[in-house]
């Protein structure tokens, strides 16, 4: 294009640039888009345009008034810049600061403009997706209050450090502000009066049955009751969390949709890749046999249950206490299962299919020269786990030991020898440890006796022992329903859990000494 089809285009793009604003405000972000893509055009034309009239212009021999002129154009193409980079600055609300920075550092307005966009996406990208503009959701009063109060009980029944521990925060993040001092039954009077229900003439026990019972046309439970009911919740949890157990170290997790049994399927190996025939055809490989064991799921809980008196009695700090043995419980139910489980048949565990233990001569899974933990039995028990063979007996399967599990009266020796840079059995000498690092936990408990051990693989690749959960929920639910054979509320604590053998060949035992 020639100079005068250069203007008249950049006349165009200004205009349709300018008809993208309502009111001099753009309607939406895709308007904003447009306005910046016509607007780079425009900067693209003026280089050009630039360019096309410096060489058309004649050369001649400097003058004064040559020299003149050119200031003057320097000045007249300096304010058009200033301006354009004021008027792209404002138009996308950039602040003072960056749009000074911007005209002091001698940019042309099409770097302004990528510097920007580049702003507003890292502004658009650390903005939630519930946040709309400036305008962001906030509590209403019946949120504030129930923060606020849940904030006290906690403070008050002692859970205070626990929860924040549990959230990775400090005691001191929970402000009970105004409700700090009220006992339980101010809050139910709260609780009514912000209902707008008259409590007048109430007495004691009236009013804690009342807080807890009434609902209007917008609740299933009362303030009251959802109060309480949230707090234990969060107690339950943290003290399930912060429980302390083994058996996640050397067990896998699965989940199951019913409380039905659940199929586990082990697929065979291939072994190997096969050579091409004469012809330089693949084969077709069939899929190997594949082994299946069962999980089931089922359910333990127990009831809290919250009664009228308690609230009298402002006795808060029992229930609270109640419901963290429950959390603590619910974790421990796991670890019980499991080593109720292992102990099975002397230790040996569970009976299978064929009548025979988990842990049997006839699965190659038992080390059956019984000795002490030294570099030698550890290194003879390796080599028994490493020898099994895949489902349809085609390949060794070479299993590294990730788990060493010991009772406690072995937890010292078992560590020893996974530490020790040399052989404790000989000192003299500085024989290498050759099993040193072995394994990644060294797990021991008090619900094993004697001196057997257990080796276990890594159960997120050949697991053993299987603890499946309901939905995959693995942390107990707290629900509440009225009570019915107490007077007040009743909160179940339930946890769907099942511990199951899913394979024998990723562990190994010796009965020790």
């Amino acid at each position: 294009m020639n100079l005068t089809q250069l203007k008249q285009k950049r006349a165009q793009l200004l205009r349709e640039a300018d008809g993208l604003k309502v009111d001099g405000a753009f309607a939406d972000d895709q308007a904003r888009v447009a306005f910046d893509a016509k607007m780079t055009e425009v900067d693209e034309l003026d280089a050009q345009i630039r360019t096309l009239e410096s060489s058309a212009a004649p050369a001649a021999p400097a003058s004064a008034a040559s020299t003149t002129e050119a200031r003057e154009l320097a000045i007249r193409v300096e304010r058009e810049r200033v301006t354009a980079i004021r008027t792209i600055c404002r138009t996308h609300q950039m602040a003072q600061a960056f749009e000074d920075a911007q005209i002091d550092t001698g940019v042309d307005p099409a770097a302004v403009r990528s510097a920007i966009l580049e702003q507003l996406e890292a502004r658009s990208a650390a903005t939630p997706l519930h946040q709309h503009g400036n305008v962001r959701p906030g509590e209403d009063a019946r949120d504030k209050w129930m923060r606020g109060a849940l904030a006290w009980l906690l403070v008050r029944s002692g859970m205070a450090a626990m929860i924040a521990r549990h959230e990775g925060t400090t005691a001191d993040k929970l402000d009970p502000g105004e409700f700090r001092g009220l006992s339980l039954l101010d809050l139910a009077r709260q609780s009514l009066e912000r209902a707008g229900q008259s409590v007048r003439g109430l007495d004691k026990m009236a009013l804690a049955g009342q807080a807890m019972a009434y609902r209007s046309n917008y609740q299933t439970t009362s303030d009251f009751a959802t109060l309480l009911t949230n707090t234990m919740h969060k107690v339950l949890q943290a003290a399930y969390a912060l429980q302390n157990d083994t058996w996640s170290k050397f067990c896998g997790t699965g989940t199951v949709s019913d409380f039905r049994a659940h199929n586990f399927y082990r697929l065979g190996s291939l072994s190997q890749l096969d050579s091409l025939n004469e012809h330089g055809e693949f084969k077709s490989k069939s899929i190997p046999d594949a082994e299946t064991s069962s999980m089931t799921a089922t359910t333990k809980g127990n009831i809290i249950g919250v009664s009228r008196q308690v609230i009298v009695n402002d006795d808060i700090g029992a229930v609270m206490r109640l419901t963290e043995m429950l959390g603590r419980a619910g974790k421990l139910t796991i670890e019980k299962a499991v080593y109720t489980s292992l102990g099975l048949n002397s230790g040996l565990g569970p009976t299978q299919s064929d009548s025979q233990p988990l842990f049997h001569a006839n699965r190659a899974n038992v080390n059956a020269t019984a000795a002490a933990i030294t570099v030698a039995s550890i290194s003879a028990d390796v080599a028994v786990m490493r020898s099994q063979m895949d489902p349809n007996s085609q390949d060794y399967l070479d299993l590294l030991p990730a788990v060493l599990l010991v009772p406690v009266a072995k937890d010292g020796d078992a560590k020893t020898i996974n530490d020790a840079q040399f052989d404790p059995a000989d000192n003299k000498f500085q024989k290498p440890n050759t099993v040193r690092g072995i394994f990644r936990d060294v797990v021991s408990t008090p619900r094993l006796s004697g001196t057997r051990r257990y080796l276990f693989a890594d159960p997120t690749t050949a697991p053993v022992f299987m603890v499946s959960f309901l939905e995959g929920q693995r942390e107990p639910v707290l629900e509440t329903q009225d009570g019915w054979r107490t007077d007040g509320v009743e909160m179940k604590a339930r946890l769907d859990f099942g511990v199951d053998v899913v394979d024998y060949r990723g562990a190994v035992t010796n009965a020790g000494a």
